[in-house]
């Protein structure tokens, strides 16, 4: 695999410190390499892709989503990385409750969700969406259907992803599914394929709870 390096991509994008991390926990996953113990196989290219794109969904600030979006060439080169999270400036779901479920930190009132899914971040990351089209995505959750509709308009061709999309609805009492997104996707001929291999990072969904239950306030007994 080659990276341009004069893509503009590369100087945002900490493609360096992902391969690191894939190396360490490579090397935890498997025997150490010597004379009497040659290496036989590497990671294939789905492999490769697909645990760059949970990876990278470690960075979300997201408290009960975590999804990464690997966007590719023809020739197996990064044209891309993305993941979801709240706007420049925003706050920081990890930090003050989810909009959803927790509500404004000041007022408490629920709110729509603050954050930017990982394909519209990776589209945004490219700067040049014309690099996008014919390309195939690697996503840790399959592209709900406002993603789904960029995606389209993009020209990506395939989409590889890990695990089904279940929007929180407002109050985090449930989740619900959109069917709308496969059907848009088959409608315009998009290669759609669920990743049937070897993951070496935790990708689970949390289910909802409360900030307030994780994080419950003190009182001292003068208060």
């Amino acid at each position: 695999m080659r990276f341009e390096h004069n893509s503009p991509t590369i100087s945002r994008l900490p493609y360096f410190s992902y391969f690191v991390k894939i190396n360490e926990l490579l090397i935890k996953v498997s025997i150490m390499m010597n004379l009497d113990n040659p290496k036989t196989e590497r990671l294939s290219w789905d492999e490769t892709f697909m645990n760059l794109s949970v990876l990278a969904s470690k960075r979300t600030a997201c408290r009960y989503h975590e999804t990464g979006a690997v966007f590719v060439d023809d020739n197996n080169r990064i044209i891309s990385i993305g993941y979801n999270g709240p706007t420049e400036g925003d706050y920081h779901c990890t930090e003050v409750g989810c909009a959803k479920v927790d509500g404004d930190p000041k007022t408490g009132k629920l709110k729509r969700c603050r954050g930017a899914h990982a394909e519209i971040n990776g589209i945004i990351n490219v700067q040049d969406t014309r690099r996008l089209k014919g390309a195939t995505l690697y996503s840790v959750i399959f592209p709900c259907y406002d993603c789904m509709k960029a995606l389209n308009n993009a020209g990506i061709k395939e989409i590889v992803y890990l695990n089904k999309y279940q929007r929180i609805q407002t109050g985090g009492e449930k989740f619900e599914e959109e069917d709308e997104s496969l059907e848009l996707a088959e409608k315009r001929g998009i290669r759609i394929r669920k990743y049937e291999g070897r993951v070496y990072y935790d990708s689970e969904v949390k289910e909802p709870k409360s900030f307030a239950e994780e994080n419950p306030v003190h009182h001292c007994e003068h208060c």
